[in-house]
């Protein structure tokens, strides 16, 4: 499947924290994706992993869960579903890992398309177009209002 630059373009505007992006910084961001098929049962990311990564999803469902060892077991706890339209490793308010770690695991539960961007290379983008870092820095500022304790 080859997806092409207008439903790359729609993709990331549906996205809260790139929606105020310019076309001219969509194209570019766009230049920063890959395509990349899953597998059904193929794990995406793992908690515990560094954040190198984010992903748009085009096509096909994922499960995002908790692994803990029971009784010297691995087991899950299904914690959210993602679908086309969503992400890995970002949220509404931009990369959302204080700790640049994973917080779960995610894992196909069909056949995927993701659109993958690298965080190292998107902090480039973000720092050679002041436009973007803005718009980043805003919707940070709104993350840590929501969720940080009051002073």
């Amino acid at each position: 499947m080859s997806i092409d630059v207008a439903d790359k373009k729609d993709l990331i505007k549906k996205q809260a924290c790139f929606s105020q992006l310019n076309d001219k910084e969509c194209d570019i961001l766009i230049e920063l994706l890959h395509e990349k098929n899953i597998k059904c049962g193929e794990t995406i990311v793992m908690e515990g992993d560094i954040v190198d990564s984010v992903y748009l999803i085009v096509s096909g469902t994922a499960d995002v869960r908790h692994v803990y060892l029971k009784n010297g077991v691995s087991e899950f706890q299904s914690i959210a579903q993602l679908g086309p339209e969503q992400a890995i490793g970002l949220n509404e308010f931009g990369f959302y890992s204080l700790s640049g770690v994973r917080t779960a695991t995610v894992v196909a539960l069909t056949d995927m398309t993701l659109l993958q961007f690298s965080v190292a290379a998107f902090h480039g983008f973000a720092l050679a177009y002041p436009h973007v870092n803005e718009v980043m820095r805003k919707f940070a500022q709104i993350y840590l209002d929501k969720n940080l304790p009051n002073k």
